[in-house]
């Protein structure tokens, strides 16, 4: 073999070597980057769990606002949204809710997202005070399953109850037993296995 075929497979091996490292460098940067943005795992809001002591969201005009416990032995926070249907179905028992037990407790509600809230609490939706969460983020942070969805916050910001849902059997009967009254119950009969939220998207 030739001293100059003999330089050219070397170069062109090395040329080959340099291609299959600059390949390899840009495959494990791009896996280490779509980790990176992988959206971290979603851990459900449950009893005994800590919220914040405040949460910024926003007032139903749109305004900075600030949610905190302290000063309230107990909040119910009921989590909603003007376009989900379970809401609506839901309203009597929350309607309910508030009349027989809002001496007892400070009942607010936190809606998803600005969309047609003004005219819904307009309407009369909403029995109790309006906050408007963030960003979509902010659900998934708090660890929000859907909508409805019925909290109940001590003063130290520690859950003592969750709700995830309408209130349908069972939870119907818990939220009765839990206040102490008696509901209304759903507009109409569920479809069969209909677990009575609208999901989040998580």
């Amino acid at each position: 073999m030739s001293l100059k075929s003999q330089i050219g497979k070397n170069v062109g091996t090395l040329s080959l070597a340099v291609m299959l490292a600059l390949s390899l460098g840009l495959n494990v940067y791009l896996a280490r980057r779509v980790d990176f943005r992988r959206p971290a795992p979603f851990n459900a809001l449950r009893e005994n769990a800590k919220l914040p002591a405040a949460i910024s969201l926003l007032d139903a005009d749109g305004k900075s606002a600030e949610l905190s416990f302290s000063a309230y032995p107990s909040t119910v926070i009921y989590v909603f949204s003007p376009e989900c249907p379970w809401c609506r179905r839901n309203e009597a028992n929350i309607r309910a809710l508030v009349a027989a037990a809002g001496a007892r407790y400070r009942m607010i509600g936190i809606s998803t997202v600005n969309t047609n809230l003004k005219s819904y609490i307009a309407e009369g939706h909403t029995p109790f005070p309006v906050y408007v969460m963030k960003s979509p983020d902010q659900m998934r942070q708090l660890g929000l399953a859907g909508t409805p969805e019925t909290l109940v916050v001590g003063a130290d910001g520690r859950v003592e109850k969750v709700w995830t849902g309408a209130y349908l059997t069972p939870t119907r009967a818990q939220v009765e037993k839990y206040f102490n009254i008696t509901l209304p119950g759903m507009k109409s009969d569920p479809a069969a296995g209909d677990a009575g939220a609208s999901a989040n998207g998580l």
